[in-house]
């Protein structure tokens, strides 16, 4: 766990967009975030799998291009393991570079991402 801490306390410093670092540290992020893990049980929203208690609590709709209400919206938000998270992110980096990809992530909703996400690591949809 100590690994992992110092490599996120790294990204912050080196990598993060200081606008989402301030976000990411501010208590009312701190306060949606923890309803949130608690609503989904601490479990992934793909996977089903129970986590720890790390939170990652991801942006349905990529916080880059969310507005400022929908940043803290609960309903925009879920809880994915670190690997769910990682396959997110790249995802959506693939449909960000495409023409107009900015603007379809911005229409991609939960059961969508739930769909690839699951097809992507060999599950069959409910």
């Amino acid at each position: 766990m100590a690994i992992k801490a110092s490599k996120g306390k790294q990204y912050d410093q080196t990598e993060r967009d200081p606008v989402a670092k301030a976000f990411y540290h501010s208590s009312r992020w701190t306060k949606v975030r923890d309803y949130v893990f608690a609503r989904d049980m601490a479990t992934d929203q793909v996977t089903g799998e129970v986590l720890g208690d790390r939170k990652v609590v991801d942006h349905i709709i990529p916080l880059r291009l969310c507005t400022a209400k929908q940043a803290l919206d609960s309903n925009n938000l879920w809880v994915l393991s670190y690997r769910t998270h990682y396959r997110k992110t790249r995802l959506e980096q693939i449909i960000s570079a495409r023409p107009h990809g900015d603007s379809m992530l911005k229409h991609l909703d939960k059961r969508w991402w739930m769909k690839i996400l699951r097809e992507e690591r060999g599950q069959k949809n409910e």
